[in-house]
């Protein structure tokens, strides 16, 4: 695997040259002053068609943390107007229950918007995603990390049903490390757009453009050599896709006791908002630190700066086995996640 193709989840990756975006991770560090979604962003004069491109795609990345941040305040709000109205129910000897499933009600529709309000750049989880290409993550049944590296050795052949993608073979079982198979698996999904990877628990995951979900939901299939799956015709996969971050048409206000169920959630929500938030202000903030910087140099001494600093961190002796333990240590993510990185075709 090349370093160049390595887009760490967090901000301080070189922004101006994101590719496939990735999300911004959350901290419980709390959230810096962020500026109104409605603020316009700071624009460079044009000095080449270089660095005119990225000045312009720079401009592009902050427009898309804004959207973000102008969802996430906008929902935050709503939360803690629900919030306080739950905590009032409770104190009442009966739950005004119709009230409150208006209030729901509205905080769902806010919540189906998401995708349009923010410009693709929130995801389900409420993961910002720079690049402004939210994913849909999903598990397959039978496709877990045991089943596919220990047994007998089986060619499994995929089927996206995506434009420009043909079958995909991949060959799991024993010897297969968990590198391995994600390496194989990423290779051989690439063309559809689907992308493996594993929790943080080590479980294995996939992801997809939220955009082309629907389409993998329905035609995504797998023909096996009669070991882990059936050889013949291809059988449809049934995609689980992870949980929102927000699941507001389960929320309960019938009585106390689903108002009070309602209400943690709610508190959760806003905490994972809040995290949310952070990490679009982090974001915002390198942003403008590279804008700043692009507007002082040229786009070839910005380019050289990047390399001879990214040289000095990682360009060393062993330093690609290193990044099990350096990345980790620098960006609070697990091992798995690491494998997931170093994988990317």
């Amino acid at each position: 695997m090349s370093r160049s193709s390595l887009h760490l989840d967090s901000p301080r990756q070189p922004l101006a040259r994101t590719g496939a975006g990735s999300p911004a991770p959350a901290s419980n560090a709390g959230a810096a002053p962020a500026t109104p979604a409605s603020t316009p962003s700071p624009s460079l004069p044009r000095s080449g068609g270089d660095h005119w491109r990225y000045s312009s795609q720079l401009n592009q990345q902050l427009t898309a943390a804004q959207r973000a941040l102008g969802f996430v305040d906008g929902l935050a709000g709503q939360l803690e107007a629900l919030k306080g109205e739950l905590s009032g129910q409770l104190t009442q000897r009966r739950v005004d229950s119709a009230r409150l499933a208006r209030s729901i009600e509205q905080v769902a529709q806010q919540w189906s918007q998401r995708g349009a309000a923010s410009g693709g750049s929130l995801d389900s989880r409420l993961q910002f995603r720079l690049a402004a290409d939210a994913r849909q993550t999903f598990t397959v049944r039978g496709l877990e990390v045991a089943n596919l590296t220990q047994g007998a050795p089986e060619t499994l052949v995929f089927f996206s049903g995506e434009p420009g993608s043909g079958p995909a073979a991949v060959k799991v079982g024993e010897p297969l490390s968990e590198a391995a198979l994600l390496a194989a698996l990423g290779r051989a999904l690439a063309p559809s757009g689907i992308q493996p990877q594993l929790d943080e628990q080590g479980q294995l995951q996939f992801s997809v453009a939220e955009t082309a979900w629907q389409g993998v939901r329905e035609r995504f299939s797998l023909r096996g050599g009669g070991i882990r799956f059936p050889a013949g015709q291809p059988q449809h996969l049934k995609l689980q896709p992870t949980e929102q971050a927000l699941q507001p048409q389960q929320w309960q206000s019938a009585d106390h006791a689903g108002t009070r169920q309602t209400l943690q959630k709610v508190l959760r929500a806003l905490d994972q908002l809040q995290l949310s938030r952070a990490a679009i202000s982090r974001a915002m903030a390198e942003v403008r630190h590279a804008i700043a910087q692009l507007s002082q140099m040229s786009e070839q001494l910005w380019a050289d700066g990047f390399v001879n600093d990214f040289n000095a961190r990682f360009n060393t002796p062993d330093s690609e086995s290193g990044l099990y333990e350096v990345v980790p240590a620098l960006l609070g993510v697990s091992r798995y996640r690491v494998l997931s990185l170093l994988a990317l075709p």
